[in-house]
C-alpha cells in the first residue's frame, strides 16, 4: 500500500472503491464473527447463524449483545490510532484504517439512536438486559448520548481525512467513493445470503451506508492549517484491487451466503 511522491495528478477511484470495500468487510466481519461469535464460543455455545447482519447463538445471554458493538468500538480505536502512526507518503494505508474508523464509529453510535427508538438490536437488549424495563427517559437520554458520538466520530473522520486532502472537494469526493464501493459491497453480499430475507439486506445497507452516510457530505469545508503541504494521493494499485476482489469472493462465500452453509 505504498504510494509515491510522483503519483497521478488524480486519485485512482477504482484502488479508492476498493480500499472502502475492503475496511467493510473488515468492519462487518469484526461485528459479526469476532464480536457476536468470540462471546458466544467463550460462553461455550454454538453458533447457529452468522451472516453479514444476522447472529444467532444456542446460548442466551446478555453479554453476546454487546460484544459486537464493543468489538468494533475497539477496531475502530486500534485504526484510529494507527492512522497517526503510519507514514505520511502511505496514502492508501491511511486511507483503509481511516475508513475502518469511520465504518466502526459511524455504525455503533448511530445504531444507539436506532436501537433506542425501536426499541430493538443489540444495545437495546443489551440495556433491558442491564436495567430490566428500559424506560422512555432512559431511551431518551441514551439516544441524545448516541446523537453526540455520532456527530463527533463525524468531525473526527472529517479532520483525518482533511489531513490528507486539505482541499475538501477532493476529500468528499474520495470519501463517496470509498461509501459507495463499500455500501453496494454490503448490499451485494446481502444479496447472496441463502434464505430470501429483505431484512438482512436492509440491515446490512443501514449498518454500513446509512450509518457512514455523512461521508457524503464530509468534510464541509477545506482545512485551514498552519502549515499546508501538499495533499497525497491514492495511485492505482492492482495489488490493492486484486486483494480486494479476493477478500470480497470469501466474504461473500462465507459471511454473504450465511454460516453454517
Amino acid at each position: 500500500m505504498n504510494d509515491r511522491a510522483d503519483a497521478p495528478a488524480r486519485n485512482d477511484w477504482p484502488t479508492v472503491a476498493a480500499v472502502g470495500l475492503l475496511a467493510m468487510c473488515v468492519v462487518t466481519f469484526d461485528h459479526e464473527a469476532l464480536g457476536h461469535g468470540s462471546a458466544c464460543l467463550l460462553l461455550h455455545g454454538h453458533i447457529r447463524l452468522l451472516t453479514s447482519s444476522l447472529f444467532r447463538c444456542d446460548v442466551k445471554s446478555g453479554w453476546i449483545d454487546p460484544a459486537g458493538p464493543a468489538a468494533n468500538l475497539l477496531m475502530g480505536a486500534l485504526a484510529l490510532a494507527l492512522s497517526r502512526l503510519v507514514p505520511r507518503g502511505r496514502t492508501t494505508l491511511r486511507l483503509f484504517l481511516i475508513l475502518v474508523t469511520a465504518f466502526s464509529f459511524l455504525w455503533e453510535t448511530g445504531y444507539v439512536m436506532h436501537a433506542m427508538h425501536r426499541r430493538e438490536g443489540d444495545l437495546y437488549f443489551f440495556a433491558r438486559f442491564l436495567l430490566g424495563d428500559v424506560t422512555l427517559a432512559e431511551r431518551w437520554a441514551a439516544g441524545v448520548l448516541g446523537f453526540a458520538l455520532y456527530l463527533s466520530a463525524a468531525w473526527l473522520v472529517s479532520d483525518r481525512l482533511s489531513a490528507l486532502w486539505p482541499d475538501a472537494r477532493v476529500a468528499r469526493a474520495v470519501a463517496r467513493t470509498a461509501w459507495f464501493g463499500a455500501t453496494l459491497g454490503a448490499a451485494v453480499a446481502a444479496l447472496a445470503y441463502k434464505v430470501h430475507d429483505w431484512g438482512n439486506l436492509r440491515d446490512a445497507v443501514l449498518e454500513i451506508g446509512a450509518a457512514s452516510c455523512p461521508l457524503l457530505f464530509i468534510p464541509l469545508r477545506s482545512a485551514k492549517r498552519a502549515e499546508q503541504r501538499a495533499p497525497l494521493l491514492v495511485a492505482r494499485s492492482p495489488a490493492v484491487i486484486g486483494l480486494a476482489v479476493v477478500v470480497y469472493l470469501l466474504f461473500v462465500a462465507s459471511l454473504g451466503r450465511g454460516l453454517p452453509v
